[in-house]
């Protein structure tokens, strides 16, 4: 699969980048290769050595940065917030402590309605990981690609993430 190599390339670098515990980054690792995982059976995944691909690692490793580590509170608000949505709409709540993909539909559900870029004290907490809109343009593109083409073939995203995220060896 062609992109795997790319994955097992940011797996290690996330795992180098230091922690305070080095177990920790693991479910971390994990979560970003999953939902990578699932949007390369969507068919929708940017070409590998193109600048899209890099950016959309470099925006679901960041924006997941910014839920589990923000200390800006109005960053950490807007989070809740996105999962409390997401709560009252689809019955559940997702988890803060990784960006899988209910938290991820989540987090772009959110803000193409509340967007961070209206509200600079959320914006400042986001740029402090470098998270911008184009980062979240981006990932919607994808997202939303990934889910309908998984729709229309009659597959759950967010089934098939747990299927993936419990086949990667970072749980």
């Amino acid at each position: 699969m062609r992109s795997f190599s790319l994955l097992l390339f940011w797996a290690l670098v996330l795992t180098a980048v230091p922690s305070p515990a080095a177990t920790s980054s693991q479910p971390l690792v994990g979560s970003i290769m999953a939902l990578l995982s699932v949007f390369e059976q969507a068919d929708v995944l940017p070409p590998e050595s193109s600048s899209d691909a890099n950016a959309l690692i470099h925006a679901l490793i960041q924006t997941q940065a910014a839920l589990t580590k923000s200390t800006q509170n109005a960053t950490r608000l807007w989070f809740a917030d996105a999962m409390r949505h997401a709560e009252n709409s689809e019955g559940h709540r997702p988890v803060e402590n990784a960006l899988t993909s209910r938290t991820l539909e989540a987090i772009l559900s959110y803000a193409a309605v509340h967007p961070p870029a209206q509200e600079p004290a959320v914006l400042a907490g986001l740029n402090e990981f470098n998270v911008h809109q184009t980062d979240f343009d981006l990932m919607a593109q994808v997202y939303d690609a990934a889910r309908d083409r998984l729709r229309a073939a009659g597959q759950d995203m967010h089934v098939l993430y747990e299927e993936k995220r419990q086949a990667m060896t970072f749980r």
